[in-house]
């Protein structure tokens, strides 16, 4: 006597979702997935980059030819440095090193795009709209740095100017 209530049960959940159209099947699913996403996802821990400063170039023998960004969110120090091989960004008073993605887009003088490291990854790009004004030794432009953490939660975003040279 007790199969009849899970039976019925289960003929009206049937029941249920045998009445959706094939366009709102696929919404649900949809939805469904991008749920299971975001909660595999978790949640984002912001970071608050710091001032890479000569001290931390000195200590970290960190002279090649680089680019840097200065954001807009705070100070006149580079809080991201960006070279052919590797890139640094000091967190919580600790250097971070990054490995450059070498098949990510090229920057001025070898620099890349885009550098991962064990916890994070940043992106380095352009502006949109924004233009290089190169000099004797420079090139400077408008870039946008944005940092993700090990599940791809943006974790620190900003704008600001990038210079690259020697």
């Amino acid at each position: 006597m007790r199969v009849f209530p899970v039976f019925l049960a289960l003929s009206v959940l049937a029941a249920c979702t045998d009445n959706l159209t094939p366009a709102e099947e696929t919404a649900r699913d949809e939805r469904d997935i991008a749920l299971v996403e975001k909660a595999n996802r978790g949640t984002a821990l912001p970071i608050a980059p710091q001032p890479i400063l000569f001290p931390d170039i000195e200590r970290y023998k960190l002279y090649e030819v680089t680019c840097a960004f200065v954001g807009k969110s705070g100070g006149l120090g580079a809080i991201m440095l960006a070279r052919a091989d590797d890139g640094y960004m000091k967190l919580n008073d600790k250097m971070i090193r990054f490995a450059a993605d070498k098949g990510s887009a090229e920057l001025p003088y070898g620099a890349h795009a885009r550098y991962t490291g064990k916890k994070y990854a940043f992106t380095l790009a352009p502006a949109p709209g924004s233009s290089r004004r190169s000099g004797t030794e420079t090139t400077d432009y408008k870039g946008d740095l944005t940092v993700e953490d090990g599940k791809g939660n943006v974790v620190f975003k900003d704008a600001g100017s990038v210079q690259c040279g020697s």
